[in-house]
C-alpha cells in the first residue's frame, strides 16, 4: 500500500530528523542506503522510518536533500507537495 500519496498529495518530511539514514549520525551503513535508493529506481522514494506504519508515511526528508527524483519534483512543480512535522522529539 502507498502511504506517500494519499488524499491526491505527495507527502514529505520538512526536515531530516535526528537518526536519518541520510545524515551524519545514520544508524544505517552506507552500503544500505545506497541500495536503498537503488531499489527506488526511478519512480520510488524512501519513506521517513519515524513514520513507518502510520497511516501517511512521508518521503523521507534525506531521501530528498540527497537523491531525489523526477517525480518528486514533478510533484513539487504540480504544487502537490505536503510538508509534514515530525514530532518535535525526533528532529
Amino acid at each position: 500500500m502507498n502511504r506517500i500519496f494519499v488524499e491526491g498529495r505527495v507527502h514529505v518530511r520538512r526536515r531530516m530528523c535526528s537518526t536519518c539514514i541520510f545524515g551524519p549520525r545514520s544508524p544505517v551503513d552506507d552500503e544500505r542506503v545506497a541500495e536503498m535508493i537503488e531499489q527506488c529506481g526511478d519512480e520510488g522514494a524512501v519513506p521517513c522510518h519515524h513514520h513507518l506504519g502510520d497511516e501517511v508515511e512521508p518521503v523521507c526528508a534525506g531521501f530528498v536533500e540527497h537523491a531525489g527524483n523526477l517525480p518528486l519534483r514533478l510533484a513539487h512543480a504540480l504544487d502537490v507537495v505536503t510538508l509534514v512535522d515530525g514530532d518535535p522529539w525526533l528532529d
